[in-house]
């Protein structure tokens, strides 16, 4: 099974687990709460009064429910990833409407960790590189890494990367930085990087920015990121870009995307919770005007 598919598989997994839980949560409280009140009010001839309120508790619990362990999600990832990204001098704070980012320098280039659902974790570091390059495993090269480059993976002759798929612009460029003793070790230990919890890992050169990306998680809830492990990721990502940067310029270049603009100077995160308002807020309005009309039926 290509890792790709595995990834999709587990998070097909985790949904069907949370979906079971909740059906099992939401059920019976449904039927407490809700059906019997309404069984009593229109047999047994009780005060509407008993649904309201019944029905009020209802709703009361499922979104505090709901909530309360999103908070408690949200606060338990972020002290382990402030544990894990600040001792390298990077400023946390919220990405998206869920997520974590981190922003700082690391030996005078500029440094950006992003966590989001997925997970995905992504670490950026600033090089004045303008081209693209990208490597991942055989069966981690999604679909969107692919697109990126709109070529087919570069035909190596090393068998020790045979296991590898590479993608760049300018190919002449990308050949002598793979095939660079320093920079194929280095790549490799990137590519293993959170091995214990990441399914897909790849590390991509767009302008101006190299990054490790870890996409997807092997369990089903759980991953860890230590302190220790950031800062070797951190090192082996410098030290790549080091190498790559002292290589004869490369030929082919580009420029950074709108998308990859809005990523990084945060516009992601406003349209993000734009989104989430619209979605979340205008049917929560239209509910809410309804039951009212509703409750303010029922009384009369």
């Amino acid at each position: 099974m290509s890792k790709l598919l595995k990834a999709w598989s587990l998070a097909y997994g985790r949904s069907v687990v949370v979906g079971l839980i909740a059906t099992a949560i939401i059920v019976p409280l449904g039927c407490l709460l809700v059906f019997v009140p309404l069984w009593l009010v229109t047999r047994a001839d009780l005060s509407m009064w008993v649904l309201i309120v019944s029905a009020s508790v209802y709703v009361l619990i499922l979104n505090g429910g709901v909530f309360g362990t999103l908070i408690w999600i949200l606060r338990r990832r972020r002290r382990r990833l402030d544990a894990a990204f600040t001792p390298l001098g990077l400023e946390g704070e919220r990405y998206m409407l869920t997520g974590r980012q981190y922003r700082g320098t690391v030996e005078g280039r500029q440094a950006r960790v992003l966590f989001y659902r997925g997970p995905m974790l992504e670490l950026h570091l600033s090089t004045p590189l303008q081209t693209r390059f990208g490597v991942a495993e055989v069966g981690s090269t999604t679909p969107a890494l692919a697109r990126l480059f709109g070529r087919e993976p570069l035909d190596l002759d090393d068998s020790d990367l045979s296991a590898l798929r590479v993608y760049a612009l300018d190919e002449s460029w990308a050949r002598s930085l793979v095939s660079d003793s320093k920079a194929g070790k280095l790549v490799k230990r990137l590519l293993s990087a959170g091995e214990s919890w990441a399914l897909v890992r790849q590390v991509v050169l767009a302008p101006g920015v190299f990054r490790l990306r870890l996409y997807r998680s092997k369990r089903l809830f759980t991953y860890e990121i230590t302190a220790e492990e950031a800062r070797q990721w951190v090192d082996a990502l410098l030290a790549l870009a080091r190498v790559a940067e002292g290589l004869p310029a490369p030929t082919v270049m580009d420029e950074e995307s709108s998308a990859e603009r809005l990523v990084r100077t945060g516009g992601a995160t406003r349209v993000g919770l734009i989104v989430v308002a619209l979605l979340v807020g205008v049917p929560t309005c239209v509910l809410a005007l309804a039951a009212a009309a509703f409750f303010a039926w029922a009384i009369q």
